[in-house]
């Protein structure tokens, strides 16, 4: 694949009202402070990491998400594509009207494409489409992003993704037994009990030539469907082994060119597991740096492949990583001590989807302040 560049970006999560602020709170140690929905199947709080609540429409919050990454002069729109990805879109507000209307009413139905047509409308974009594939939702919505740019069709693309709090998401998960019981967010530890949700709003705005400060170049990736479960993947990591080959053969580098792995790491048995299983399929014993992240934002489903990866390039920028408490005794081997890395570090990043979809990416950060990287 020809790499494209993450040239502007915007982040609204439980770290922090930007992407800056969210990225020195995580290399600084600092955890969001969680909130508590109750879930209904057992009559048990959970946790849940929402982001500051701005008292803005959702149309409202994206059109801010927007304006932040186009810039304050931004240029006119009709070669950007818009993508918008996510797994809420606009559940949340059919969420409030069923509750108005005191039942589901047939009219309150919309089309999922409905926020994708009135942001394109409002802001000139040249096309718009929606994208649901689960948890990998924006990693797909960058690589088709990628490779739309790289047929000339558009110049620019803007990747929009967001999760809003739920009750159809905070429930489901809850009643599939999926969300942590002890409010601890522990991926790959031997006694994880689930995930914990967040919300979050990101967008970023690529295109083929780096611009004046870029934040990273998208240099390949790779999607597909494990179908051998309706529900996961195959947990001997089989599926996500080579998932993972095929984004590096796409991005044309080796495994150990690689400094960083981004886990995708929720904390449920299955999942952890496969991953665990295919990354030792692809490293064996000499593993590069090992990165989680859901712990400090919580799971933001859909727009986790794009929420992560922003937060791992913005934390870069900031310095070291930081350790995990519980390496000593994790299925892989996470560093318990804050781990430096270069800016421009190359980095492999996972994304593993409800439903068998599997996605990685492979970036390259850019040293901000100097030429654009290439």
């Amino acid at each position: 694949m020809t790499p494209v560049y993450l040239q502007r970006a915007a982040l609204h999560c439980a770290l922090g009202e930007d992407l800056h602020t969210a990225a020195l709170a995580m290399q600084q140690g600092r955890t969001a402070p969680a909130g508590q929905f109750q879930l209904h199947e057992v009559h048990e709080p959970r946790s849940y990491l929402y982001a500051a609540q701005t008292g803005e429409s959702l149309t409202q919050r994206l059109n801010r998400l927007i304006g932040e990454t186009l810039g304050a002069q931004p240029q006119a729109l009709d070669d950007c594509l818009l993508i918008v990805a996510s797994t809420s879109l606009d559940i949340a507000d059919l969420e409030t009207q069923t509750r108005e209307h005191h039942g589901f009413q047939p009219g309150d139905s919309t089309s999922l494409d409905l926020i994708a047509k009135q942001l394109r409308q409002s802001w000139g974009f040249a096309a718009a489409f929606t994208l649901n594939t689960a948890c990998t939702s924006a990693a797909n919505g960058l690589l088709y992003a990628a490779r739309l740019l790289n047929t000339g069709q558009y110049t620019r693309s803007l990747v929009l993704s967001f999760e809003t709090p739920s009750a159809i998401a905070m429930q489901g998960f809850g009643a599939l037994g999926l969300t942590s019981p002890s409010g601890q967010y522990r991926p790959f530890h031997p006694e994880r009990d689930g995930l914990i949700l967040g919300e979050a709003y990101c967008a970023a705005l690529l295109s083929r030539e780096p611009g004046a400060n870029p934040l990273a170049r998208l240099l390949g990736g790779f999607s597909a469907c494990d179908t051998s479960s309706l529900t996961t993947t195959r947990e001997d990591g089989s599926h996500i082994h080579w998932v993972m080959q095929q984004a590096l053969k796409s991005a044309a580098c080796t495994a150990d060119q690689i400094n960083l792995v981004k886990l995708h790491g929720t904390a449920t048995g299955a999942n952890d597991e496969a991953e665990s299983n295919g990354i030792r399929l692809l490293y064996g014993a000499q593993m590069p740096a090992l990165s989680l992240l859901k712990p400090w934002l919580g799971h933001t489903l859909g727009a986790c492949g794009l929420s992560e990866s922003l937060l791992l390039l913005g934390c870069l920028q900031e310095g070291p990583l930081p350790g995990v408490a519980y390496a000593n005794s994790a299925m892989l081997p996470l560093s318990a001590t804050p781990q430096p890395l270069a800016a421009d570090s190359m980095l492999l990043a996972n994304f593993f989807g409800f439903g068998g979809n599997n996605a990685s990416l492979v970036m390259q950060g850019c040293m901000q302040g100097e030429s654009p990287c290439r």
